[in-house]
């Protein structure tokens, strides 16, 4: 079983993701994140969340915590597990992203998932509008 500053390093590098972008993100200087990986400091119980967030997993996984439940390929059928394979072999970090929204999808209530639907309008919204101005701009 790897330590909680193991996994936290094994999560960030899986992303491609080094120490100072992980501090940014979490507020807290490269050092503090050198130490956590180092196990020179544990983060607190406070902090784990964030850190999980931050690296698109569940605290579980920086905890090496073994989960039950369906395996993520099952969540899907058809189509939707296609395009979630490609994309995955397409973009690590997405793929990342994708791999947590399956695996906790399971716990979802149906506020989550309006709030989802929302949440994708909106990027898609913005996405294609902003698609839209570049290309009238000459960025495209």
């Amino acid at each position: 079983m790897n330590s909680v500053g193991a996994n936290i390093k094994a999560r960030r590098r899986e992303l491609g993701m080094n120490q100072d972008e992980l501090a940014r993100r979490l507020g807290l200087t490269q050092a503090n994140i050198s130490r956590i990986e180092a196990n020179a400091k544990g983060p607190s119980a406070d902090m784990l969340p964030a850190i999980a967030e931050a690296l698109c997993c569940d605290v579980r996984d920086l905890l090496g915590v073994e989960r039950e439940g369906t395996p993520e390929g099952d969540a899907l059928d058809g189509s939707a597990r296609t395009f979630v394979l490609k994309a995955m072999e397409g973009d690590p970090q997405l793929g990342m992203y994708l791999r947590s929204f399956i695996r906790d999808s399971s716990s979802y209530t149906d506020e989550d998932w309006k709030f989802l639907a929302t949440s994708l309008k909106l990027a898609l919204g913005y996405a294609a509008d902003t698609i839209r101005a570049r290309r009238v701009g000459g960025n495209f």
